[in-house]
């Protein structure tokens, strides 16, 4: 893990000096632990954390049972079928579903039952045979070819083990787990509740989406776009409004934010000297920094911070690097406090689809596209790169990560990306 410059000494300085995004992210998961814990029934589950493990209460199938539809009867019986010489088995008509669900009538020597797919088998029988493969005659069943003991039989417990864990903590309730849950019969389920994520604009330059725009001033989209990812991922967004260039009013609504949400997330406002407004505001709250400028493009001010055991997380004001770092470090963030044990960025690789003439020595995160080309993951590159185009953020799905110090890209290059969104999604 790469190091950084003590906080104390970055204080000092007009610029504190920049961290590594690693290390940037290592420090705020210290404090992105769950926010608590709750119990909700499975139809309302979808895309929330497990806060335990889910044992199952129950073997699964729970009964021996047949996979297909056919007939139940004893391999013993069917052991010398041939074409040339049939066996011949009744149709134990008093053998029924029900009947097979209690166990109350056996399979007796050379019968057979009709089962369904799904159904219990009844005792005594261990071979299922195929309708298809079977003639009728009248109440009996020709066979023509033996099956070994168990041949299409599914056994109790086959599935799911009664004790077994079936779902670990930590894990997100996708379809397939309520429907692992609902095959249990588990109606409820314990949770971590939802971080509620307050998003604070800072600007004198910003207007809310009702306003008249005046000459001068834009509207606010960092926060409809950043509450709609904090949304998507499961979280509970809480929009604080915009608060003007002044040091005093965004310590005030930072201070009220920190009283009914679990992380605040701030653009705007963060930069060097006289303009580092947001900084200052925490600093006169008694925040403890834990980091203020990242070696990276867009983004580079990005801020982290704590109060009470709650997480600040600063970004630059430009949309596209408000996007870029809200990716890279309040989504780990909002990961913790929801109890997601998994990595919270997807990272792979992809084949860069265009040239691209690096300017800078930093490290970069280029907004881009994937797309498969022939059966390979290619990423073609938004077409304009600057911080504050908002366009180049319209169906990126990829960021891009150049190494500091790269030499000029060509199409064709293999090159890391960070995936976009987030590996876990539920419209909430």
């Amino acid at each position: 893990m790469n190091s950084f410059v003590p906080q104390e000494a970055a204080l000092k300085t007009n610029s504190p000096q920049p961290v590594h995004l690693e290390t940037a992210v290592e420090m705020i998961l210290q404090y992105a632990q769950p926010v608590g814990t709750g119990k909700i029934g499975i139809r309302s589950a979808l895309g929330r954390v497990l806060s335990e493990d889910i044992h199952a209460p129950v073997n699964l199938p729970p009964f021996n049972r047949s996979p297909l539809d056919g007939y139940a009867v004893r391999s013993e019986d069917i052991a010398g079928a041939t074409t040339d010489s049939p066996v011949l088995l009744e149709i134990n008509k008093e053998i029924t579903t029900e009947s097979n669900g209690n166990g109350k009538v056996e399979l007796g020597k050379n019968q057979a039952a009709i089962v369904m797919t799904g159904t219990p088998l009844p005792p005594g029988a261990d071979v299922v045979i195929k309708l298809e493969d079977v003639r009728k005659i009248e109440q009996k069943i020709e066979v023509v070819s033996p099956l070994p003991a168990y041949s299409n039989y599914c056994f109790a417990g086959e599935d799911i083990r009664q004790g077994e864990r079936v779902l670990s903590k930590g894990t997100v309730i996708d379809p397939s787990s309520v429907g692992i849950l609902a095959a249990l019969g588990i109606s409820v389920v314990p949770v971590y509740r939802r971080p509620k994520v307050a998003i604070i604009s800072n600007g004198d330059e910003l207007v809310e989406i009702d306003k008249q725009l005046k000459p001068g001033q834009i509207f606010d989209s960092n926060s409809y776009t950043i509450a709609s990812y904090v949304r998507q991922v499961g979280a509970r967004p809480i929009m604080a409004g915009t608060v003007g260039d002044n040091t005093e009013l965004i310590a005030r609504r930072i201070s009220e934010m920190l009283k009914s949400a679990d992380m605040i997330i701030t653009t705007g406002g963060v930069s060097v000297g006289d303009f580092d407004l947001v900084r200052n505001a925490l600093l006169s709250q008694g925040v403890k920094i834990l980091f203020h400028r990242i070696a990276m493009r867009p983004g580079t001010p990005a801020l982290g911070a704590v109060k009470n055991g709650k997480l600040i997380i600063c970004l630059s004001g430009n949309q596209a690097a408000a996007f870029a770092t809200f990716h890279l470090l309040a989504i780990p963030a909002i990961a913790g406090l929801m109890g997601i044990t998994r990595p919270p960025l997807t990272i792979t690789t992809a084949v860069l689809h265009d040239n691209y003439l690096k300017t800078s020595t930093q490290r970069n995160f280029l907004r881009g596209r994937t797309f498969f080309d022939e059966g390979v993951l290619k990423v073609k590159l938004a077409e304009k790169q600057n911080p504050g185009i908002i366009r180049s953020t319209l169906y990126c799905d990829a960021l891009i990560d150049v190494p500091a110090d790269s030499a000029p890209l060509q199409a064709g290059t293999r090159v890391k990306i960070v995936l976009i969104p987030s590996p876990w999604l539920q419209q909430n």
